[in-house]
């Protein structure tokens, strides 16, 4: 049994005696940890969990949740800094101490790095085109027309590789210069990173066309109200789709500035009627290699700005 951790369980600069859990389980961190920051400090009596005396009691029982010593190197990659934790999101997202986290190389691929100044909404799209492990990023713009980095500012960097969006912020170092039009940034001190699911749905409003195959029927407005890379969720006045059932679905969204029409064939997957309008689950049955590629930018883009 886990119980919450009370007042002079732990403290800075001494090592805990005991593992650290998250409300469902899932370890944070090991026994023998030393926490070394009043801001760890305050995370974990705000979400940590600690075995209750009778389970402490059980001894030469690892719990199940405990990683084995082969896995001890991982440790350091359950906690870090998050500027507010829900504690219904602990599951959602990774926690990681200021030293244990690094970002990942390049043997995987990075689907988009992205550049914003603080507290702005512009995005600067770069190209991740190399890491030197804690002294600095390599990047170079991906627009010809792209404005130049500014030396002093602070940037916001999204990065997204594999099934987690990295969030730092960096600055240009002061030899920034490099070949091929590459830039040198400050590797960042402080790491969060969130899981995004295989599918991620986002948020959207787009108006769109939905074309049955009914004879003579026209098409209906729609609202797309969600998306990922594989459907959608829509919306409609009209009970017009059953579950089963096959139609084409035209829309319009923005894409690197560009305004791209696109169409196709969904299949309905589930139904649903709230108040007045009727919601629709859709998967994209039927599209063109193009229109999948815009799709997914479009989802990553989404991403990218959240």
């Amino acid at each position: 049994m886990l119980i919450k951790l009370s007042s002079g369980d732990i403290g800075i600069g001494r090592p805990t005696d005991f593992a650290i859990y998250s409300s469902g389980g899932k370890l944070l961190l090991q026994m023998g940890h030393v926490i070394d920051s009043e801001e760890l400090l305050a995370r974990l009596y705000l979400i940590g969990h600690r075995e209750g005396a009778a389970a402490s009691a059980m001894a030469g029982i690892r719990p199940a949740n405990e990683p084995t010593p082969a896995d001890d190197r991982n440790r350091n990659q359950l906690l870090f800094s998050t500027v507010h934790l829900d504690a219904n999101q602990t599951g959602e997202i990774s926690i990681a101490s200021r030293k244990g986290l690094s970002l990942p190389n390049l043997r995987q691929r990075v689907e988009f790095f992205h550049l914003s100044f603080e507290g702005g909404t512009d995005v600067l799209r770069m190209e991740l085109a190399g890491v030197i492990p804690d002294e600095a990023l390599i990047a170079r713009h991906t627009g010809k027309d792209a404005p130049p980095l500014a030396t002093g500012m602070i940037y916001e960097a999204r990065l997204f590789t594999g099934s987690r969006v990295f969030k730092f912020d960096t600055r240009l170092l002061p030899e920034s210069s490099g070949p091929l039009g590459c830039h040198f940034l400050k590797y960042p001190e402080v790491v969060s990173q969130s899981i995004v699911r295989r599918h991620h749905r986002v948020p959207v409003s787009i108006v769109g066309k939905l074309h049955t195959s009914e004879y003579r029927r026209p098409p209906v407005d729609v609202l797309v109200e969600n998306m990922s890379s594989i459907g959608a969720g829509i919306s409609a006045g009209e009970d017009v789709l059953s579950v089963g059932q096959s139609a084409r679905l035209a829309m319009k969204f923005s894409i690197d500035s560009r305004t791209r029409l696109v169409a196709v064939v969904v299949e309905v997957r589930n139904r649903r009627q709230e108040g007045n309008r009727f919601r629709f689950g859709l998967e994209f049955v039927q599209m063109t290699d193009e229109i999948r590629r815009d799709i997914k930018d479009f989802v990553l883009e989404r991403i990218a700005a959240t």
